[in-house]
């Protein structure tokens, strides 16, 4: 639990130019009991969940801009539970800040809801800004041109938040400085506020929490005040009455209607009693630059990461080198594996041309009958010579019945009666050798006796008579 004890006050002023006043506000002097309450002035002690202070400035003309106004701080409201803050949400400063802004984009998204909804309440909208101190820190985010100071008796009167303005965005191109922009014509366009139906809210949060230190007082305020007086006016007013936060908020209040009174007045104040640091007014010097536009890229926030918006780019960079790199990884990736593929393919398709001319394809079996010629006795003998018979052959043979062939064998020499007679069995023991050997195509059927007619005589063959001879070597 901190040890900072403070005081707070909150008021609102419909002005001296308009009919309704369209800001809203909100305050709770300890988040940690749920309630959303404070006594202006009471001292309190800060609790573990800290002290919430919240500003809306409605736009939009009767009953819309109030409407949007109140939606935002209601929102606000119903996120800043102790259910909702949880020890994740407040662990370290982005998740704060993330926090923060995500209560605002809500508040954005209930109010578009509302205006679709209700044709009455179209082209309503509302800036904002919360603060939050939580520890011994100040977390400020916002969203339009309500503000931000911290005032501290050692440095002054500081703005902490930058304006989402017309006249500042003039201020960060150099076309105009800090001070001429108080008077510049169209200080009154904002160029981001909640409800936008062009574009989603976008929040920003400080360049770092501010480390609250004894006296310091936290103003939040519409531009009915910071329009109104400018920061030495209201420095002033602040260094007369900074002891009684009641008091300040009613003379505040009062100079801007005394200044001009054209708009609604709206304030939220804590000061530091005691519990915090020493002040330091070095501090202020970036904040300073910041808002002069000096090193704008490099400081300004958003919801994402809570990076500016030069580290923010710096990531963008690196993204996209990563990215790049990974697209031509991936695209190498895929080269590569197509290459080994058609590699792989090719060398398959070789390995299966070398199989098959190493495979010997296997002899066809003849399914068809032979065909018998009638031989001349000049065939026999030219067959004799060819086959290598001779008359010391054993020579063996027989015959099939079949009704679809018939021819006639002429005798010779290599084919008489005596060798192919079965009672000469002489030459047996010659079966080894080269052989005209007959086969059998059918078992039934005997070999018909040779014939005694004599070397040279026909022999007729009936047409169901045919012998088939093959020569069979020795291994």
């Amino acid at each position: 639990m901190s040890n900072i004890m403070f005081r707070m006050a909150a008021k609102t002023d419909i002005g001296l130019v308009r009919t309704n006043n369209e800001d809203n506000f909100q305050a709770a002097a300890d988040l940690s009991t749920g309630k959303m309450s404070w006594v202006n002035n009471e001292l309190y002690s800060l609790g573990d969940l800290g002290a919430l202070i919240v500003v809306a400035d409605g736009m939009g003309g009767m009953n819309a801009g109030e409407v949007a106004s109140e939606l935002a701080v209601e929102t606000v409201k119903e996120c800043f539970t102790p259910e909702r803050i949880t020890p994740a949400v407040i662990q370290n400063r982005f998740s704060i800040e993330r926090f923060m802004n995500e209560a605002i984009i809500a508040a954005d998204s209930r109010i578009k809801f509302e205006a679709a909804r209700n044709p009455e309440s179209k082209g309503m909208g509302t800036t904002i800004v919360i603060g939050w101190v939580l520890g011994n820190k100040l977390y400020v985010s916002w969203c339009g041109d309500s503000r931000a100071y911290i005032y501290n008796p050692a440095s002054g009167l500081h703005q902490i938040t930058k304006d989402h303005s017309y006249v500042q965005d003039l201020v960060d191109r150099g076309s105009i400085t800090r001070e001429e922009a108080f008077d510049f014509p169209g200080s009154n366009i904002v160029t981001r506020s909640l409800s936008d139906a062009h574009v989603k809210a976008k929040p920003q949060s400080l360049l770092k929490p501010f480390e609250l230190c004894d006296g310091d007082i936290i103003l939040l305020c519409t531009d009915g005040l910071s329009g109104m007086l400018r920061d030495e006016e209201v420095e002033a007013i602040i260094r007369r009455q900074e002891y009684n936060m009641d008091l300040l908020a009613s003379e505040l209040i009062g100079a801007a209607c005394d200044a001009d009174g054209a708009d609604n007045i709206t304030i939220c104040l804590l000061r530091v009693e005691r519990g915090g640091g020493v002040c330091n007014p070095a501090i202020f010097e970036d904040t300073e630059k910041w808002l002069n536009g000096k090193g704008n890229d490099g400081f300004e926030k958003n919801l994402d990461n809570g990076k500016s918006n030069h580290e923010r780019d710096k990531d963008k960079l690196q993204l996209k080198k990563i990215v790049g790199i990974a697209a031509v990884a991936v695209l190498i990736l895929t080269l590569t594996v197509t290459i080994t593929w058609l590699l792989t393919k090719k060398s398959y398709e070789k390995e299966q041309v070398a199989e098959k001319v190493d495979v010997k394809p296997e002899p066809e079996v003849s399914t068809q009958p032979p065909v018998i010629v009638e031989s001349t006795d000049e065939e026999s003998s030219s067959l004799e010579e060819n086959v290598g018979l001779s008359e010391e052959s054993d020579i063996k043979h027989s015959s099939y019945r079949s009704g679809n062939f018939s021819g006639k064998i002429k005798n010779s020499n290599a084919f008489n009666s005596n060798k192919l007679g079965r009672g000469d069995t002489s030459n047996e023991d010659t079966m080894g050798k080269n052989l005209l050997t007959p086969v059998y195509k059918e078992d039934n059927q005997k070999p018909s006796p040779p014939s005694d007619e004599g070397e040279g005589s026909d022999e007729e063959v009936s047409d169901t008579s045919i012998v088939e001879y093959y020569i069979v070597r020795k291994v």
